[in-house]
Formats: structure tokens, C-alpha cells, sequence
């Protein structure tokens, strides 16, 4: 059997975020997602999002591509310029589950 080489993920995709900023209000914006290995994901956004706040980021797919899913993430600020975007670093928030023991 020969294995096979794992592809990279990294790269610049067009992505979808949504989620609530700083003044609580529901937002949803076109970004640039930016992945490499030395710096993570990141992202720019217009909107001010507080630290550790909960966002939501699905893929933009070409128009004959499968339909894809908002994913959960948490944002912490990188740097902000007055009136420019503010970039991000997210990180993946994976659901803690509650299992039921009875049945």
C-alpha cells in the first residue's frame, strides 16, 4: 500500500462571516481567510468584534460546488489601524458534549 501525501490546507479562501459585534448587533460580511502554518487563520473585517468573541465562517463555494456550512470560531483581535479593517486570528471552538448516561 503507498501512502499518499497529505494535501495543504493553506491558502487565501473567500469566505462568509457572520456573528455579532461589539455594539451586540447581527452582522454578516465577505472576508478574505488566510491560512498558513506560521500564523494560523486569519481574517480582516470592517465590523469591531470583542476578544474572544463567537463567530461563524462558511466557505464561499463556486456556484456548482456542494453547499457548505457555517463553522463556529473564536476571534482574537491581531491589530486594528483606525478606519481600516481589523484583522483577526480564529480558532476552531469545538462543541464540549453532554452525554447522557441513562438511557
Amino acid at each position: 500500500m503507498q501512502l499518499t501525501e497529505r494535501q495543504p490546507f493553506a491558502g487565501d479562501y473567500s469566505v462568509e462571516v457572520s456573528g455579532w459585534d461589539s455594539s451586540h448587533s447581527f452582522f454578516v460580511e465577505k472576508s478574505e481567510l488566510c491560512w498558513n502554518e506560521e500564523t494560523g487563520k486569519q481574517l480582516s473585517l470592517y465590523r469591531q468584534l470583542r476578544p474572544g468573541a463567537m463567530i461563524f465562517v462558511r466557505l464561499l463555494l463556486p456556484i456548482d460546488s456542494e453547499p457548505s456550512f457555517p463553522v463556529a470560531y473564536e476571534a482574537e483581535p491581531v491589530f486594528s489601524l483606525s478606519g481600516k479593517p481589523q484583522k483577526f486570528r480564529i480558532t476552531r471552538i469545538v462543541p464540549r458534549g453532554i452525554w447522557k448516561t441513562d438511557r
